[in-house]
Formats: C-alpha cells, structure tokens, sequence
C-alpha cells in the first residue's frame, strides 16, 4: 500500500474555477473565494497524484441580522380637534374616539439595500415602507378659558433602526470535524419604526 507523503486538497467550483491549496494551509483558510458557487468538492491525493477519496460539499445560505436604534425622533406637527366658548370656560380632547377623523397613519419609510425585507419587518412589527394607522390611546385634554379659542396638535414620536444584514454559507466539514461559515458580503438600511403620539395646544 502507498505511504502518503503529502495530502493535496483541490476545490473545484462549479462555476469553473479553481483554487488549490496545501493542508497545512486549512487552518488559515481566507474567506470563502466567493464567485456564486454552492458546490464544493475535495479531492485527497497521494504524493503520486493517485486519488485517495473525494469529500462533496454543499453549502447552505444563510442570513444573519442586527439592529442598532437611534434616539427618539420627531415627525411634523398635524392638526387636531380645535375648539372654544365665548361664555364660558370648556373642555377639548383629541382621544382614541377621534381616529376617524384625523390622519393616524405613520409609514415605516426604509431606505438603503436588503434582501430579505419580510424577515426584516417582522422581527421590528412593520411592513417595509407601508403606513399603517396607530391609535391616539388616551389622547390629550386641556381646558380652553372663557374667550379663548385651542387648536390640539399632535405628531409621530418615532426610532430609525440601522439594520445591517449579513450574508453567509456555511457547511459541515467531516474532514475538520466542524461548522464552516464564510461572509459573503452585507447590505445596510435605515428603517423608521413608530413609537408613540406626542401632543400639545395653541391659541387658534
């Protein structure tokens, strides 16, 4: 039986190319020479080039996520209920039962590159650029003096979350006896996510 002197890994991609590389390099592997491919073959050979055994490989692609959120910000003041008695003193509110009447909506505006927008929303309870309306809750009150006329204002309190996605493909390698996972590359985007109504009134 032949003595192997030396083991000699080829790793053929599909796509056509190929890089080769010693064992005593494996430890120090770069990032995957990533061109597309998801198919990887290793070949071992002996020190004559006679074929010892092939390993096939597939990879798997995965996607990894993290979300930085910014201070709270603030959108435009919107007009409310406006309201006031000459005679006497009153009181005027801008609550849950005035949904209808004004605009409540708020859109999850993002901005910069993703793929997978969905998984994105869902992990922050939005849809990717759709509005959708929020509740005014409890709302706001404010006693209006006699003469006096009140506008009640409202606008969207709201956080930018940076999200930065990560692409990866990873394999199990029996031959190193572990998980291999190589950075493909990532995308960034800015999503506005809302938080809460914020109100205030002025003399109309």
């Amino acid at each position: 039986m032949k003595k192997i002197a030396s083991v000699l890994l080829c790793f053929i991609l599909t796509l056509g190319g190929s890089t080769t590389i010693f064992a005593a390099d494996i430890d120090s592997l770069p990032q995957l020479p990533h061109n597309g491919a998801t198919h990887f073959e290793v070949t071992v050979r002996d020190d004559k080039g006679y074929k010892v055994r092939t390993f096939d490989y597939e990879f798997i692609t995965l996607y990894g996520y993290s979300y930085n959120k910014s201070s709270i910000k603030s959108g435009a003041w919107r007009n409310g209920t406006s309201g006031g008695s000459k005679t006497s003193s009153s009181n005027l509110s801008l609550n849950y039962s005035n949904n209808t009447m004004f605009n409540t909506s708020f859109t999850a505006t993002v901005s910069g590159s993703y793929t997978n927008g969905a998984t994105i929303g869902s992990q922050l309870g939005v849809t990717l650029g759709s509005s959708k309306s929020y509740s005014l809750g409890s709302g706001y009150s404010v006693t209006v003096p006699k003469g006096s006329r009140y506008l009640i204002k409202y606008r969207p309190k709201y956080y930018t979350y940076t999200v930065v996605e990560t692409k990866y493909k990873e394999r199990y390698n029996p031959s190193m006896r572990k998980r291999e996972k190589y950075v493909v590359g990532t995308k960034t985007c800015k999503v506005d996510v809302f938080s809460h109504w914020e109100f205030t009134h002025v003399t109309n």
